[in-house]
C-alpha cells in the first residue's frame, strides 16, 4: 500500500515555547534535533513533523483514560501539571517505521516529557515504561506498545496493527479475557513470523488449545479520519473444537509462545 496510515503520538510537557523545546532537546544529547516544525534523528536522518500546542484541560482526563494501569500514579498526576502538548506525527505501516516514531517519542521523554499517549491506537504510556520499551524493541515490544485489545459486547478485537502495515484481528468468544489472549498471541505472530494467510488456513495457541479459522474481512469502523482504521484490514478467527495431537503437526516454539498456520 503506498499510502501508508498516519501514526501519531501524543507527549504533554513543561516547556513554555518552542525554544525551550528546542534547548531542551538538544541539552538531552539524545541525538535529535528540532528545526521549524520537523524533529530530525541526526545519527540516522528519520524525520518526522512536530507540532507544538498550549495546555490542554482535556489531556489528563484522556491520559487517565488511555492509561489505567498507571491513572493512580504521581507520574500520570504530572499529567495534569503540562505547560504544553507536542503532536509527532509521521507515517507508520511498518515496523521500522512504527519503532523510528516511538524512538522520537522517547526523545522528548528523555527532554522532559511526561508521558506518550498513541494517538493512532488510544493508549497511554508512562515515561519509564517507555524508556523500558524502547530499549528492548528488538524483542518485539513495539507490539505492546502500539497494540490494544478491546472487549467489545459481541467481539474482541485488536487496534493498532495498521502501525505495522498489517491487518488487525477479531473474534467472538464467551470467555472474553481468553480471547484478548488469543489475539495477542496471534497478532504477534502476525509481526514476527509475516505468514502468508489466506481464507481458511488454521491458527492454534498451542497443541491441545481451540482451533480457530481465519477469514479476512473488512477493518472495524472507526468513523471519517479516525486514526484507528485499519487500511489493510482483518483476520476474524472462528472458533473451533479443541485439536488433538494426532490431528496436527508439531508447531514450533517461538519465543515462549506457540503459534502455527496451515492449510
Amino acid at each position: 500500500m503506498n499510502d501508508a496510515p498516519e501514526l501519531v503520538l501524543c507527549i504533554p510537557g513543561p516547556w513554555r515555547d518552542r525554544k525551550e523545546l528546542t534547548e531542551s532537546i538538544a541539552d538531552s544529547e539524545s541525538g535529535y534535533q528540532l528545526i521549524g516544525g520537523v524533529l530530525r534523528d541526526t545519527f540516522d536522518g528519520f524525520a518526522c513533523d512536530l507540532v507544538l500546542e498550549g495546555a490542554d484541560p482535556d489531556l489528563a482526563a484522556a491520559f487517565a483514560k488511555a492509561g489505567p494501569h498507571w491513572a493512580a500514579s504521581s507520574a500520570m498526576a504530572a499529567v495534569a501539571d503540562h505547560d504544553c502538548v507536542i503532536y509527532l506525527a509521521g507515517k507508520g505501516g511498518s515496523r521500522q517505521a512504527a519503532e523510528s516514531m516511538m524512538r522520537a517519542a522517547a526523545a522528548l521523554v528523555e527532554a522532559g516529557g511526561l508521558g506518550v499517549k498513541v494517538d493512532s491506537t488510544g493508549i497511554a504510556h508512562g515515561p519509564a515504561y517507555w524508556f523500558d520499551i524502547c530499549d528492548k524493541l528488538e524483542q518485539l515490544t513495539a507490539h505492546r506498545a502500539l497494540v490494544v485489545y478491546v472487549m467489545g459486547k459481541d467481539d474482541v478485537f485488536s487496534c493498532g496493527m495498521h502501525n505495522f502495515g498489517l491487518p488487525d484481528a477479531m473474534t467472538g468468544a464467551l470467555d472474553k479475557a481468553a480471547a484478548a489472549d488469543m489475539l495477542r498471541t496471534f497478532t504477534r505472530y502476525l509481526l514476527e513470523q509475516a505468514p502468508v494467510l489466506e481464507d481458511g488456513h488454521t491458527f492454534s495457541v498451542r497443541e491441545g488449545m481451540p482451533v480457530y479459522r481465519v477469514v479476512k474481512v473488512p477493518a472495524r469502523d472507526y468513523g471519517p479520519d479516525s486514526l484507528f482504521n485499519n487500511p489493510y484490514g482483518a483476520w476474524r478467527l472462528e472458533p473451533g473444537q479443541p485439536e488433538s495431537a494426532a490431528e496436527s503437526a508439531q508447531p514450533e516454539k517461538q519465543n515462549g509462545w506457540w503459534g502455527k498456520v496451515r492449510s
